[in-house]
């Protein structure tokens, strides 16, 4: 994502967000990581992809801050905002990791 062209709100608020997200895919991953089965192990292969992608979009935030000099402050969301977010992100991730898949498979 572009974090030039997001408000100073939204870099606050994926500054707090990210985190979480970040959290909720390495906990579903350890969950998973017990199992034998490959399709949990292609959910945990995917979970992987998107932890990296979430510790770089938070990186990225964190130095567009930065170079704003926008220092971390509160910021008013209440859960189900937050939770919206989060899943949205997510499901971002999802679309992008499906789409490079289908790309791979049709070449």
């Amino acid at each position: 994502m572009n974090q030039t062209a997001m408000s100073r709100e939204e870099l606050l608020r994926d500054s707090v967000l990210l985190p979480h997200a970040l959290t909720l895919i390495e906990e579903e991953a350890r969950a998973l990581s017990t199992s034998k089965d490959p399709i949990r192990r292609l959910y945990i292969a995917a979970a992987k992809v998107i932890d990296v992608r979430l510790t770089n979009e938070l990186a990225a935030v964190r130095k567009e801050l930065q170079q704003r000099g926008i220092l971390a402050e509160k910021i008013d969301i209440d859960r189900e905002e937050a939770r919206a977010v989060i899943s949205e992100q997510l499901r971002w991730y999802i679309r992008e990791i499906t789409e490079e898949l289908q790309r791979h498979h049709s070449n």
